[in-house]
């Protein structure tokens, strides 16, 4: 029997925001999943019934984003249920190449503010999607919950022009999730800029016991940034990009088990085109 479509829900409530911006009024939109069970030991956990599509009534300029997980009486959970999420034009899929209007969050990078005068404009031509992602390393099921809220200037309210920014990810490794055996583990890629622009924001996806990730412009034999996790690249005036130039990323993690851990590394990158 044939399963239908899901229907596309419109994201039209919005609300007055404490989050202030010089280039115009904003605004919040929240969406969430119903309350979910995590199997134990489910990892990159998607659930299809949690997944949802949507469409913005009018255009907006999408400006920061947070993330969080809540327990099962609706309390946030300081537990490492977020593996990642996406919300974006097109779906997820194991791919490096992929130019997207999209936000990313994960465990250690729940709450991302772009720099000002920066933004990802979406219209009520973009069909949006929204997958999040669970992790459950413990013995036993959970019931948790995930809800987004976007920070948004409603084009309407913008008081200057924004510069409109674009994004991708690039992970050390396809599939993204691997595992790492005990002791020192570092992974590369490298690729090429397909663009000329500038980056303005990176953000790292990594599991427990990663330690660092670095972008490193091989093309200029220079480092573009260095991070952590829950540490972030950010810069209104960015970092300046050409096509064809070659970057590597690696990633390190440090297991101190005596059994494989569970992995991802990935660059979330924010960018603007010349």
């Amino acid at each position: 029997m044939a399963v239908a479509a899901a229907a596309t829900e419109p994201l039209a409530q919005f609300r007055p925001s404490a989050v202030t911006s010089e280039f115009g009024v904003v605004s919040e939109v929240e969406f969430s999943t119903p309350l979910l069970e995590l199997e134990p030991g489910s990892l990159a956990h998607h659930l299809p019934h949690a997944m949802k599509d949507y469409r913005f009534a009018e255009p907006v300029w999408v400006i920061g984003y947070r993330t969080e997980v809540l327990d099962a009486q609706g309390k946030a959970s300081l537990a490492n249920y977020l593996c990642h999420t996406f919300f974006g034009d097109q779906r997820v899929v194991q791919r490096q190449d992929q130019e997207m209007l999209a936000v990313y969050s994960d465990h250690y990078t729940p709450e991302v503010r772009l720099p000002q005068g920066l933004g990802i404009r979406l219209t009520p031509e973009e069909n949006l999607h929204w997958m999040p992602m669970f992790n459950n390393r413990d013995a036993d099921p959970t019931r948790v919950a995930m809800k987004v809220t976007l920070w948004v200037i409603r084009e309407k309210d913008a008081r200057k022009p924004l510069r409109r920014i674009y994004s991708t990810l690039r992970s050390v490794q396809v599939p993204h999730l691997y595992f790492v055996p005990p002791g020192r583990d570092e992974k590369q890629m490298t690729f090429q800029a397909p663009f000329d622009g500038r980056i303005h924001f990176l953000g790292i996806h990594i599991h427990p016991y990663g330690e660092s990730m670095e972008l490193y412009n091989t093309t200029r034999q220079e480092r573009v940034w260095k991070g952590r996790p829950r540490e972030v690249y950010s810069s209104a005036e960015g970092y300046p990009v050409r096509a064809g130039e070659t970057y590597r990323i690696t990633a390190v993690y440090e297991n101190p088990t005596k059994a494989p851990i569970d992995a991802m590394a990935g660059l979330f990158l924010f960018y603007s085109r010349q």
